[in-house]
């Protein structure tokens, strides 16, 4: 049996091991190459201190660390049942612990012995509010974990705020998402994108047959903040890319959450697609060692764990 022999030049690919082909050799990693191997990496590894940063109250946590404002927590509820234990403000969001995409979510206010859901123009009694809640659960299936908390307003004090998403690798800022979730009682999902500098981007591939061109930007002071904010907690996580969602409001920039992958990840346009992706390969060499601790007991509702 002939035997190959080795060529002369030793950059030939295919005697190169597979370690030394990661650069000139093989195809840039995708955006949504890169968020399949992190979700690998969780399911493997589900119980990884990391993931607790991505949780509601483990974000919340992280952020008093990092001494950035967020909602205030006014209470966590075992079960939806325990709503009337605890004195309740006149106007909060209700949420769940362990959900996602606002299901679940309500802004409420009293009113006339109720209380009005201002998301969808609704008037509920006690009894409403709870049913509300019970069927939102029984259609997600989340846990019946439940935080109540400060509700943000935007600047002209007349709506919720929007939200903008911004995708972050390790301090560089690569994308603005701008999602205006409800108009007049109406979900909206209304959407823009920018770059690291508020300039439109025109198509990513992803929300394309909702992006609104008439949504503005924030003012120049809120956008430097936004940014400001994303960067200092990028290159905070343990993560080379993170999706840090904030809210400019009538108190200033606030932080909702922190995600180390995005929903749909998948849908961008081949270009921006492999653009993130090697933005992600590059920022995995600028992970940090060592970033804040948040204890395990915060995830499921002791909010007060993390200061102890």
């Amino acid at each position: 049996m002939a035997v190959r022999q080795q060529p002369d030049s030793p950059l030939e690919p295919d005697w190169m091991p597979i370690q030394a082909k990661l650069e000139q050799n093989r195809s840039p990693a995708s955006f949504a190459y890169k968020v399949r191997e992190l979700l690998r990496r969780k399911a493997l590894q589900p119980e990884a201190p990391e993931w607790r940063l991505i949780t509601k109250l483990g974000a919340y946590a992280f952020l008093d660390k990092l001494q950035l404002p967020h909602a205030r927590v006014y209470a966590v509820l075992d079960g939806i049942e325990r709503l009337g234990d605890v004195e309740l403000p006149d106007r909060f969001v209700l949420k769940p612990l362990h959900g996602d995409s606002a299901a679940g979510v309500m802004l409420l206010s009293r009113s006339d012995g109720g209380w009005v859901d201002e998301l969808r123009g609704a008037w509920l009694s006690d009894d409403q509010l709870l049913e509300s809640a019970r069927k939102a659960r029984r259609r997600r299936g989340f846990i019946d974990r439940w935080l109540i908390e400060q509700p943000l307003t935007s600047l002209d004090g007349q709506r919720v705020p929007d939200d903008f998403k911004l995708y972050a690798f390790q301090g560089e800022i690569a994308l603005a998402l701008q999602r205006r979730g409800w108009v007049d009682g109406e979900r909206a999902g209304r959407y823009r994108w920018y770059d690291a500098n508020w300039q439109p981007v025109v198509n990513t591939g992803k929300h394309a047959d909702a992006v609104d061109d008439r949504l503005a930007p924030p003012r120049p002071d809120a956008a430097a903040a936004l940014i400001d904010v994303a960067v200092h907690i990028s290159r905070t996580v343990p993560f080379a890319f993170c999706r840090v969602d904030t809210y400019v409001t009538d108190h200033g920039v606030r932080v909702g959450e922190i995600n180390s992958y995005v929903g749909a990840y998948d849908r961008f346009a081949d270009e921006w697609d492999l653009r993130l992706g090697g933005m992600w390969e590059l920022a995995e060499l600028r992970v940090p060692d060592r970033w804040p601790l948040i204890p395990a007991a915060v995830v499921d509702g002791d909010y007060r764990a993390a200061t102890m």
